[in-house]
C-alpha cells in the first residue's frame, strides 16, 4: 500500500504534522514531505516504490521543498506525510551518535550557544542545526558526525519512525529559530573530542 491510497483522515498525529510543517515553512525552513510510517512500513505516493525507510515522496525532491505555508498546508491537506526540511540552503544539520551528542549538546549550553537539536531514535542520532556551509574539522570524523548540507535533507520532530517520534531535545524556539554559528560549533566538538578516552 502507498501513501497514494491513503487519504488524509485529519487523525491527531497527521494534524500535529501539518501543523508543524506548515510552522517549519513560517520560518523559513524549506519543507521537504517524506514517506510516512503506518502499520510497519514507510509509505509514499509512489506506486513503484519499495524502499521501506524515511525518504522524500517525490523523486526530483530538490526543486519542490518549499517554505511557503499556503503551498505546504495544501500538501499535508491531502495525503498522509511524515516531515523533513532541506539543508544547505537556510542551515545544515550534523548528525551525531547518541554516545557523544549529549556531550555536545552539554558544552553547546556551557558556551551559551544553544541551537535547535533533535533526537532521532531509529538511527540512534541526534540532529544539531548550524550555519549555512559548515567548514570540515577533523573533530566531525573522530566523533563519526555527518554533516547534512546542500542537497540534502534530515526529518524533523514529530516525524513517526519505528521507534517512535522524531523529539526536540532543544526545539527551535528556545533558540528563537536561530542556529549555532560554525566556530562555536565546532569549539563544543572539540572539547568533546578532547575529553574522550
Amino acid at each position: 500500500m502507498n501513501a497514494a491510497q491513503t487519504r488524509f483522515s485529519g487523525s491527531g498525529a497527521q494534524r500535529q504534522l501539518k501543523q508543524a510543517a506548515v510552522e517549519y515553512a513560517g520560518h523559513g525552513w524549506p519543507v521537504v514531505p517524506v514517506s510516512f510510517y503506518q502499520a510497519g512500513r514507510y509509505t509514499c505516493v509512489q506506486a513503484d516504490c519499495a524502499e521501506n525507510t524515511l525518504h522524500p515522496v517525490w523523486r526530483m525532491w530538490q526543486g519542490r521543498a518549499s517554505a511557503n505555508p499556503k503551498t505546504v498546508a495544501a500538501w499535508y491537506g491531502l495525503l498522509a506525510f511524515a516531515v523533513a526540511v532541506r539543508t544547505g540552503v537556510c542551515f545544515d544539520v550534523v548528525s551525531v551518535p547518541d554516545v557523544v551528542a549529549t556531550r555536545v549538546q552539554a558544552a553547546l549550553a556551557a558556551q551559551h550557544t544553544p541551537t535547535p537539536v533533535a533526537v532521532w531514535r531509529e538511527r540512534r542520532r541526534r540532529l544539531f542545526w548550524v550555519a549555512h556551509d559548515l567548514p570540515w574539522r577533523a573533530a566531525l570524523e573522530h566523533v563519526e558526525a555527518r554533516v547534512h548540507g546542500d542537497g540534502d535533507w534530515v526529518p524533523v520532530p514529530p516525524t513517526p519512525t519505528r521507534y517512535g517520534q522524531l523529539q526536540w531535545a532543544m526545539p527551535p524556539e528556545q533558540t528563537d529559530w536561530g542556529f549555532v554559528g560554525h566556530e562555536a560549533f565546532h569549539n563544543a566538538l572539540a572539547a568533546v573530542d578532547a575529553d574522550r578516552p
